[in-house]
């Protein structure tokens, strides 16, 4: 378990999967996750158990419950870079800064204990809340993808980001004086 702020993240686990099963075919998240199609439970269950092998994926805990998913994957241990996805799954979870702080707690590990230089991530582009978290935890946008994804009849731009271990700890910096 890896504490935060307001969250606790913990394994997956494999109870979990009917609930990571009703998050990702939540509309609201299969739309800003970009999912290509509807997920089975033998699918979740295939894409959990490559998760464990690949990387580092986590239920997202707050008051007491599980509210989404945050993980590390794509590695690419020369460079100490990977790759950060997240989603608060739980509707009535949403707009409370679980996100923010699982971002900034994931990152103190992904840092701290994994000893990686760099997190990268990306995003939809109109996903504005998502984008200002990102920016609130030290990440910095690389580039814009243009017409990547096909949604709802037109096409959709990806943002592509990044934070390095110094620019993390600057950010992690301010957020700690910030709070005194």
């Amino acid at each position: 378990m890896i504490r935060g702020r307001a969250v606790t993240l913990r394994p997956v686990e494999e109870r979990d999967h009917p609930l990571i099963h009703q998050w990702q075919n939540q509309p609201e998240v299969w739309w800003w996750m970009d999912y290509e199609r509807p997920f089975s439970l033998q699918d979740i269950a295939e894409s959990e158990e490559r998760s464990r092998a690949e990387g580092h994926p986590f239920i997202i805990e707050a008051e007491g419950r599980p509210v989404g998913k945050i993980g590390l994957n794509q590695f690419r241990r020369r460079d100490r870079i990977c790759s950060l996805y997240i989603y608060i799954g739980e509707p009535g979870a949403w707009g409370k800064g679980y996100g923010k702080d699982a971002i900034m707690t994931m990152l103190s590990y992904a840092f701290d204990r994994l000893d990686l230089h760099m997190v990268e991530l990306w995003s939809l582009a109109p996903n504005e809340r998502a984008l200002r978290a990102y920016r609130a935890c030290g990440f910095a946008v690389d580039a814009t993808l243009r017409e990547r994804s096909f949604k709802d009849g037109g096409f959709v731009d990806r943002v592509i980001m990044s934070v390095t271990r110094e620019e993390f700890d600057r950010t992690r910096l301010q957020r700690n004086d910030s709070q005194v």
